[in-house]
C-alpha cells in the first residue's frame, strides 16, 4: 500500500467548521465529497456542502442541501446506476433528527428538492455516516443507528426498490447494562460469506457482528481487538477480499482524536494486521477524524476531518 496523492478540499477559511465527509467516485476522472459545515457543529446554520474533483483539484464546495435554519448533518453519497442520492441529518438535538435525500442524474451537477426518506420517522432512518452498499442480491443496504439521551444503538435499513422504501431491521444485540457508555452507533459494512459490520463504540474497541440473512438479524455486537477513541470509523471491501479499515487508535471512549491510522483484516476482522499511520500530531487538541474510504479496485480514495478547519484527500495505490 503506498500513498500517491494528498490534497485539501477547499482553501483554509472559507468555512469556519467542517466534518463528516464522504466520498464518491462518480467516472473515471470525478470524484463528490459533501461535508457539513457552518459556525460550530449542531448550530443552526450548518448546512451541506459538496465539492468535485477532476483529477487535479477540488472545485469551491457550494451549498447544497440546508436545514432552513436547524443544523444539518453527516452526508452520506450513495450511487445506484445513473442514480446519485445524497443522504444527510437534519435536527436539533440529535434524537429528533429526520433523515433527508436529494437525487441528482448528471453527476452532482444539479439536485431534487429535498424529501424525507422515511416519512414521518422521528431519529433517524438511511445511512447514518457510512456508505450503503448494494448486497449480492441486489438490495441496497444502508449502516443506521439511533442516538438518545442515554443509548447509541446500530441497526441496518435494507431497500428492495432501488431507495424507494426501506425496511429496519432489528437492533444489533448489545449488553447495555454491561457497558462503560451509551453503546455503539455508526456502523460500517461489506459483504462475504456473510453480511458483516464494523461498529463504533464506547468500549475502547472497534465491535463486529454479522448477518446471515441480509441484514434483517445481526449476531451480538463483540469486541474486535482494534482500540478505539469513541469517534467515526470506515471500511471498504478490496478485491482479494480483505477489508482496508480507518480508524483513531487512541484507547479511551471520546478519546483524543489526534492519531488516524488504517489496519487490513484478512478473516472478516476476527484479526488484524499492525495498523499503518496516515496522520499524528503531537498536540492532542488536533483532529483527524470521521474517516470515509472507498476503492475501485487498483486505488483506495479516502477523505477525513482535518482539525475541523478542512476536508484531506488522499489515494493510496494498492
Amino acid at each position: 500500500m503506498k500513498e500517491i496523492f494528498n490534497t485539501k478540499i477547499f482553501e483554509e477559511g472559507l468555512i469556519p467548521e467542517v466534518h463528516a465527509s464522504t466520498i464518491l467516485k462518480v467516472s473515471d476522472n470525478k470524484f463528490l465529497s459533501a461535508f457539513f459545515g457552518g459556525t460550530e457543529e449542531g448550530k443552526d446554520d450548518v448546512k451541506i456542502y459538496l465539492s468535485a474533483f477532476d483529477g487535479k483539484s477540488w472545485s469551491i464546495p457550494k451549498v447544497v442541501a440546508s436545514g432552513d435554519n436547524v443544523p444539518c448533518w453527516n452526508p452520506v453519497l450513495f450511487q445506484n446506476g445513473d442514480k446519485i442520492s445524497l443522504f444527510y441529518k437534519v435536527g436539533k438535538p440529535i434524537p429528533k433528527w429526520r433523515t433527508m435525500v436529494k437525487h441528482s442524474f448528471d453527476q452532482g451537477e444539479t439536485w431534487s428538492e429535498a424529501c424525507e426518506v422515511v416519512p414521518g420517522d422521528i431519529g433517524g432512518r438511511g445511512p447514518v455516516k457510512n456508505k450503503a452498499i448494494v448486497l449480492k442480491n441486489g438490495n441496497i443496504c444502508a449502516p443506521a443507528s439511533i442516538e438518545t439521551d442515554t443509548e447509541f444503538d446500530a441497526f441496518t435499513d435494507v431497500s428492495r426498490d432501488g431507495g424507494k422504501t426501506w425496511e429496519k431491521s432489528e437492533l444489533v444485540p448489545f449488553d447495555h447494562s454491561a457497558a462503560q457508555g451509551r453503546g455503539i452507533i455508526q456502523p460500517t459494512l461489506w459483504e462475504d460469506d456473510k453480511l458483516y459490520m464494523l461498529i463504533r463504540s464506547s468500549e475502547s474497541r472497534v465491535m463486529r457482528s454479522f448477518s446471515t440473512d441480509g441484514g434483517k438479524t445481526w449476531a451480538r455486537a463483540e469486541k474486535t481487538e482494534l482500540v478505539h477513541n469513541n469517534s467515526g470509523i470506515d471500511c471498504v471491501q478490496l478485491k482479494n477480499g480483505d477489508v482496508f479499515v480507518v480508524h483513531n487508535p487512541i484507547e479511551a471512549s471520546w478519546g483524543d482524536r489526534n492519531i488516524i491510522s488504517y489496519a487490513i483484516t484478512h478473516d472478516n476482522a476476527q484479526s488484524f494486521d499492525p495498523a499503518v499511520l496516515i496522520e499524528e500530531d503531537e498536540d492532542t487538541e488536533a483532529e483527524f477524524s470521521y474517516p470515509a474510504v472507498i476503492t475501485d479496485d487498483k486505488y483506495i480514495y479516502m477523505t477525513y476531518t482535518h482539525n475541523r478547519k478542512n476536508i484531506m484527500f488522499r489515494i493510496f495505490e494498492i
